[in-house]
């Protein structure tokens, strides 16, 4: 295995592949990151980072075609990641908007097709017929839909406050200046340069901001994991203590199994707000109530948490 940023970026991806598994079987929200990383780690695996690229080249008929698998599969962890950052703090995905990946994959694919020479297989596969019509649309529509993507995820994820998303502001951004770099040498290329030493110093800029934004995004995704997993028992106990409350204000609760804690914990809070609106809290319950109200704040959306405002605000928030 060579030791490149492409490996790098493939064993975070392996990484966090395997250390989402088990959110994703419990949990449908953690699917969509699931996803986004088993497809990402497709895509680096066809640039040759395990197997060489000849031989996973040569398994499709040794025309590089891995070259195509490979953006596919790109585009699809990209997209699955813009919509997994999106839905980090609760948001609902909407299964509907699945069909803009197809309509991506055909934008690129005709092209490629009409490229007339596409092999045999080479790792400057690119480069090599950058000066052909066919290429510079198939390479760069690809990486104009990564821009769109990483656009609408920063667009998505602008103003949330937790620092994880940092991260993965920096990283989208690398990536997006990244493929606006390679389409200005694709461009540049089709115009009959050749491959010059200013022109391929161009192009060679778009490794490191581009696997380099990969490894960033993953991160932010692993830090948001471990930070959900080491305030799990916080919500546990926070949880307990609403249930107490609840009961001992005569409410009659309903056992939901496997629910996550955050949102048991919002639940049971509600209903103690209800209360609070009808009746005064004791000081603890006073407490407890601020104290959830504060913990949802970071956790949730705003319009998630609007209902326990309905309280007198001196009792639920400090």
């Amino acid at each position: 295995m060579q030791f490149r940023l492409e490996t790098i970026a493939f064993l975070a991806l392996l990484a966090l592949t395997l250390l989402r598994l088990p959110a994703a079987v419990r949990e449908p929200s953690s699917r969509l990151t699931w996803f986004a990383t088993i497809t990402g780690l497709g895509a680096i695996f066809m640039v040759g980072v395990v197997v060489p690229l000849p031989v996973v080249d040569g398994l499709l008929g040794g025309s590089n075609i891995a070259n195509l698998i490979q953006n596919l599969l790109a585009t699809t962890a990209f997209w699955f990641v813009m919509q997994a950052s999106r839905t980090l703090d609760g948001t609902r995905f909407d299964p509907r908007s699945l069909w803009e990946l197809p309509a991506m994959f055909l934008s690129f694919t005709i092209p490629f097709l009409l490229i007339a020479d596409p092999g045999p297989t080479s790792d400057d596969f690119v480069k090599e017929k950058a000066g052909e019509w066919g290429l510079w649309a198939y390479a760069s529509i690809y990486m104009g839909w990564v821009v769109v993507i990483m656009a609408r995820m920063l667009r998505g994820i602008h103003g949330r406050a937790p620092r994880p998303y940092v991260l993965i502001r920096i990283g989208a951004w690398s990536i997006l200046i990244a493929s606006c770099i390679e389409i200005v040498y694709l461009t540049v290329r089709l115009a009959g340069t050749g491959r010059t030493a200013p022109v391929e110093f161009v192009g060679n800029l778009f490794t490191i901001p581009f696997y380099g934004g990969v490894l960033l995004v993953c991160a932010g995704i692993i830090t948001f994991a471990i930070a959900r997993v080491s305030r799990r028992p916080i919500h546990s106990a926070l949880g307990r203590l609403l249930k107490r409350a609840n009961v001992g204000r005569g409410m009659a609760l309903t056992a939901f199994p496997d629910e996550d804690p955050v949102h048991e914990a919002y639940r049971l809070a509600v209903r103690l707000t209800d209360i609070a609106n009808s009746e005064p809290l004791s000081k603890s319950e006073q407490v407890l109530l601020r104290a959830t109200a504060e913990m949802l704040d970071r956790q949730m959306r705003a319009p998630a948490v609007a209902r326990m405002s309905s309280a007198d605000p001196k009792v639920v928030i400090a």
